[in-house]
């Protein structure tokens, strides 16, 4: 049905290295020029961490150790022909294990960017508080 293909199943990670999370500047639709965090589809046969860390490598150079989910996110875009699509996303938090920053793939840019500076950049709707919640989570883990 048009539904089965108007769902796509994905996966993100937020991956933090101090007070700093990496995120990507999106060369693509549907959201480019916006910044978000390192992600995309999950691929057959792919569970959804693998699929978040291979976006991570593919889009940054970088490697992350992944320390849970902070929720699944269900986001209505518009694909390339501008039919809705929605993307049922996993999305994780880690931190920072290697690897030196690149952008590759479908990332324009990719950067450290201090939590604190989250709003001086254009980012994804609902990113900023994603990280937020992640960054807490992290915290508490390392107590």
């Amino acid at each position: 049905t048009d539904q089965d293909l108007a769902l796509r199943n994905g996966a993100s990670i937020a991956v933090f290295k101090g007070d700093t999370v990496l995120l990507v500047e999106r060369a693509r639709a549907p959201f480019r020029g916006l910044w978000s965090l390192p992600g995309g589809s999950i691929e057959p046969g792919e569970s959804a961490s693998e699929a978040a860390l291979r976006e991570l490598k593919e889009e940054s150079g970088t490697t992350a150790k992944i320390e849970g989910v902070v929720e699944n996110v269900e986001l209505a875009v518009t694909d390339d022909d501008g039919r809705p699509l929605t993307w049922r996303l996993a999305m994780f938090y880690g931190r920072y294990a290697g690897g030196s920053l690149q952008p590759g793939s479908d990332a324009s840019d990719a950067n450290w960017v201090a939590i604190a500076d989250l709003e001086k950049l254009s980012l994804t709707e609902g990113t900023a508080s994603l990280i937020r919640l992640a960054a807490r989570r992290i915290r508490g883990s390392s107590a």
